[in-house]
């Protein structure tokens, strides 16, 4: 079985990703983590998405993520099922991505909608911090380390993503609202969409994802 978790900028949709997948041995697609590992290489591909993250805010060409995700999906075990977190965002991905597993012999079975208000995204997102080491995420009020603002694998200094600066927030959430709507529309018509309220605590909304998949 193959889930998708969507939901805007600090919806918690990665911490629910991460616990799906865990719980039921899935592998975890968290794209925006591969995209940013890309970005770090000295490739004309590494500068092109780092360029469209951190300067411009926008969302990596569908070709360029189709690309990605097939590369992903010929070396990780997915035998068990995937959890994609935060691919697709829009419906053109969505499409993209029923095609590549319609041909590895598979499909999207649920795609669950992490609901929060524009206030709330901005409060987490202002809360969000990362290792420059390792990339794990934490949040200073939902998800902290277990150390004031130090990595609880690296023990290194916390910092704020260049990605999460007020100005370039603001173009990642009128574009996610903008491009994701559609396919938000979409899957509901397929009979697929689980809607979840995601201004609750972490824990009380995984109960109820898993409750939700009859898990």
């Amino acid at each position: 079985m193959n889930f998708i978790v969507l939901g805007p900028q600090a919806s918690g949709k990665g911490a629910q990703a991460e616990l799906l997948a865990k719980k039921l041995g899935f592998a975890h697609l968290e794209m925006g983590e591969v995209l940013r590992e890309i970005a770090k290489q000295k490739t004309s591909l590494g500068e092109k998405i780092n360029q469209i993250i951190y300067q411009q805010g926008t969302l990596v060409p569908d070709s360029v993520i189709k690309k990605v995700a097939n590369s992903w999906l010929d070396k990780v075990k997915t035998s068990k099922g995937i959890v994609f977190d935060g691919y697709p965002r829009k419906l053109s991905q969505y499409q993209d991505l029923e095609k590549i597993l319609t041909e590895r012999g598979t499909k999207i079975n649920k795609v669950i909608h992490l609901k929060v208000i524009e206030m709330t995204s901005i409060k987490r997102i202002s809360s969000r911090r990362v290792c420059p080491k390792c990339d794990k995420e934490y949040n200073l009020v939902t998800r902290p380390p277990k150390k004031d603002k130090l990595c609880d694998f690296c023990q290194v200094k916390l910092v704020l993503r260049q990605d999460d600066k007020p100005k370039i927030v603001k173009k990642r959430l009128e574009t996610y609202h903008r491009l994701t709507e559609p396919l938000i529309n979409y899957v509901r018509q397929q009979g697929i969409l689980i809607e979840i309220d995601g201004e609750r605590p972490i824990e009380v909304i995984h109960q109820e994802i898993m409750k939700r998949l009859n898990q």
